[in-house]
């Protein structure tokens, strides 16, 4: 989040108040406010995660250079919901960061997202089709139940992610180092 420039919407509202009067002004801000929103869930940081000690949480690594990585799995964890405007930019970071790292399974913790849209769950079953050809396998965490649902009813990610989903990131990571664990369900 350091990277993030500070929000100064409050500074730019209070400028067109003073410039075009209250009522301008104010709708200035809520459309400054709109764009900022649709900006930030547009281009969202995507981090790694790392455990801490060898508890069952798992932390930011940049924030956190004491958290322990798993050799050859990478964790991370898009900062806002994934759909439509971000699904693809997520996940083509997704599988560089994989290809970069070498890992051979890429945990991917959706916890920021309630919901998915249609465009999200195929670009979801994409990745992981293009990862699994590349030897890679894609498996996602933290999943909400609604999300766990629609991946369950949808025939793309169906096909693509059957079988390669944990409940938390601690439970995948310690799936990925047993590959033939049967603990992994959607």
């Amino acid at each position: 989040m350091a990277d993030r420039p500070r929000p100064i919407c409050g500074e730019r509202a209070a400028l067109g108040v003073l410039v075009l009067g209250v009522l301008y002004g104010m709708l200035l801000a809520v459309l400054l406010s709109v764009l900022a929103i649709i900006h930030r869930l547009a281009s969202p940081e995507v981090v790694e995660l790392g455990r801490l000690g060898e508890g069952r949480d798992f932390v930011d690594r940049s924030r956190h250079p004491e958290a322990l990585v798993q050799p050859d799995v990478v964790v991370l964890r898009p900062g806002e919901p994934l759909f439509f405007a971000n699904a693809e930019r997520i996940m083509a970071l997704v599988e560089r960061r994989a290809v970069a790292q070498d890992a051979h399974t890429v945990i991917l913790s959706l916890e920021e997202s309630s919901d998915l849209d249609s465009t999200a769950v195929d670009v979801l079953g994409e990745a992981s089709i293009r990862l699994g050809a590349a030897g890679r396998a894609l498996v996602l965490a933290r999943l909400k139940d609604p999300v766990r649902d629609l991946l369950n009813e949808s025939g793309t990610a169906q096909i693509a992610l059957a079988g390669r989903s944990a409940r938390s990131v601690a439970d995948a990571v310690d799936a990925a180092t047993r590959p033939f664990s049967k603990e992994m369900t959607v």
